[in-house]
Parts: structure tokens; C-alpha cells; sequence
């Protein structure tokens, strides 16, 4: 008889979590991932980017949240006959402060009644704005050949306006609550500025410094959530 009881229990709490959502209204992230400078620079480099965040869910699907961002940018080539024709290299051992949103599948979707919405109600979109501080560390500024150096700034601050694509994947705990979040993202960062990779010159022969510099970060974490109960 226990087991008969113990049975229909879970198939009520099973049946439950299709009808509501348990979730905290806190939580706190750590991403890693790997980044791609877009600038002034033809040669690619990707580097790394760790990210912190702490966000507040208005709902289970929307939240607004600040994220802290550090990690290393870096392009170009020093190389005799390399990939910069200039030899010129960067390394921007940069840091970035955010405020933003994001709004998920779930949210805008009757998910429960399709299988395949279900298990995608976590893809989201978000957009926010920032400070994104830049330091070169080191730069080539003077070309060897010619003597001429490349203007730009070593160290500088720009706006920063993050817009961010991909999808939670929700780990509930005992009570039904959602207690951790997996988390794939991708990050395209523009900047109002050229102080991504210190050099504001278009000595590639094309109009790069017309466009803002940008970079991109593909990332996973884990969010842990906590704090006050919400009930959806």
C-alpha cells in the first residue's frame, strides 16, 4: 500500500511541474569561454573570457542582471611575412562592467503544448549596455620597415553593448524548485570606440576604423539559483 501511495504521489508532482514552475528569484553565474576580437586587424586570435553575473527573475523565463566580464583580446601578426602585412599585434587584457535583460522561449509560448517547445523554452535573447575598459599589453605601434607609428591609444573606456543569443537548460531540485541553470551563450559585444585593439588606422588599404570594434564570446557555466521563492 505504501508503495501504491508512494507511486501516485510522484505522478502528481510529475504532472505538476507541466502546470507551474518553481523557481528562486536570484541567481549567481560563472561562465568560461573563448573570444574573437573584430577590429581594425585582419589576423584573428582567439583568446579567453571568463564571465561572473548575477541576475533577478522577474518570471522564469525574463531576468535582469549585471555581469562582470575579464579576459584577454588579441589580433594581428609581428612576424616577418605574417599575416599583417604591417606587423602589427595587440594583446588587450581588457574588463567590462554590464546591465541587461534577457527574455526567454518560455515566455512568449504556450511550450506545454508541443514537446518540442517544451524542451526549447529555454533559448533566449537579451541586450544591455556597459563600460568595457581596455589596456594593450603589449602593442606594436612603430612599423619596422618605415618607422611610422600606428596612432591609437594603449589604454582606454568605452561604451560597450552586449547582445547575447542561447538557452538554459533548468536543474530542479527536490521541491520541484529550478536550483541551478546549465547555460550555452554567445556574446557579440560592439563598442562606441576604437580602443578594442589600440589602433585607429585604416593602413590596411580598407575603411576598417569606420566600424565599431566588436568581439565575440561563445561560452558555458552554471548558474546557481537562490533567495526568495516565485511561484509561475
Amino acid at each position: 500500500m505504501k508503495k501504491v501511495l508512494l507511486l501516485i504521489t510522484c505522478c502528481f508532482f510529475v504532472a505538476k511541474s507541466y502546470s507551474q514552475y518553481n523557481y528562486y528569484r536570484l541567481s549567481g553565474g560563472l561562465n568560461l569561454g573563448a573570444n574573437t576580437a573584430f577590429a581594425d586587424l585582419q589576423k584573428k586570435r582567439p583568446a579567453q573570457t571568463i564571465t561572473a553575473s548575477l541576475d533577478y527573475h522577474l518570471t522564469p523565463f525574463m531576468s535582469v542582471g549585471l555581469e562582470y566580464q575579464n579576459g584577454t583580446l588579441a589580433g594581428g601578426d609581428s612576424v616577418l611575412n605574417g599575416a599583417d602585412v604591417h606587423r602589427r599585434y595587440f594583446k588587450n587584457k581588457y574588463s567590462s562592467f554590464t546591465v541587461g535583460g534577457k527574455i526567454q522561449l518560455g515566455q512568449l509560448v504556450d511550450f506545454e503544448s508541443s514537446n518540442i517547445l517544451y524542451a526549447i523554452r529555454g533559448l533566449y535573447g537579451g541586450l544591455g549596455v556597459g563600460i568595457i575598459k581596455n589596456k594593450m599589453d603589449p602593442i606594436v605601434r612603430i612599423q619596422p620597415v618605415t618607422n611610422y607609428k600606428f596612432p591609437g591609444d594603449d589604454s582606454s573606456t568605452n561604451i560597450v553593448i552586449p547582445i547575447n543569443t542561447g538557452i538554459n537548460f533548468n536543474i530542479l531540485d527536490r521541491w520541484g524548485y529550478t536550483r541551478f541553470i546549465f547555460n550555452l551563450n554567445y556574446q557579440l559585444n560592439v563598442t562606441i570606440g576604437e580602443g578594442l585593439d589600440g589602433y585607429n588606422d585604416a593602413s590596411n588599404g580598407k575603411a576598417w576604423s569606420s566600424i565599431p570594434d566588436m568581439y565575440g564570446v561563445a561560452s558555458a557555466g552554471i548558474k546557481i539559483c537562490f533567495g526568495p521563492e516565485g511561484l509561475y
